[in-house]
């Protein structure tokens, strides 16, 4: 069974890869891209999935190469963490460039966080 965060991502990169997008946006689904061919630049069946996703679109490319991250995903933890914290980045420049609204806290954070877009009126935490 195919991850469905892979399918996901796949289709996204996909579609949004062989579109007109912002340059922002561009450059976030390219990185990705980038990783995923370094990442298999010796393995030419996973290349070859690589590749036809994106030179022929279609649902069968899109699974397959789901299919192939994923199994190195389970092959390799470490592999899944990085391919998650690229998507997640992915994600979050694709909704800004669709004039969406992200928001991000990382890290060590104390005290009070707001995250919003549009605040009409004043803010304040108790105490």
């Amino acid at each position: 069974m195919t991850d469905p965060i892979m399918l996901t991502a796949v289709t996204t990169l996909v579609t949004w890869g062989t579109t007109q997008l912002a340059q922002g946006s561009r450059e976030a689904v390219g990185s990705l891209v980038t990783f995923l061919r370094e990442r298999f630049r010796r393995e030419p069946a996973a290349r070859a999935a690589i590749e036809g996703a994106f030179e022929v679109p279609s649902p069968a490319a899109t699974r397959l190469l789901a299919a192939v991250l994923a199994d190195e995903a389970s092959r390799d933890p470490g592999f899944a963490a990085e391919f998650h914290n690229r998507w997640a980045r992915v994600e979050a420049t694709l909704a800004a460039s669709a004039d969406g609204v992200v928001n991000s806290v990382s890290g060590d954070v104390s005290g009070p966080v707001v995250q919003a877009r549009d605040i009409h009126g004043g803010i304040s935490f108790g105490g």
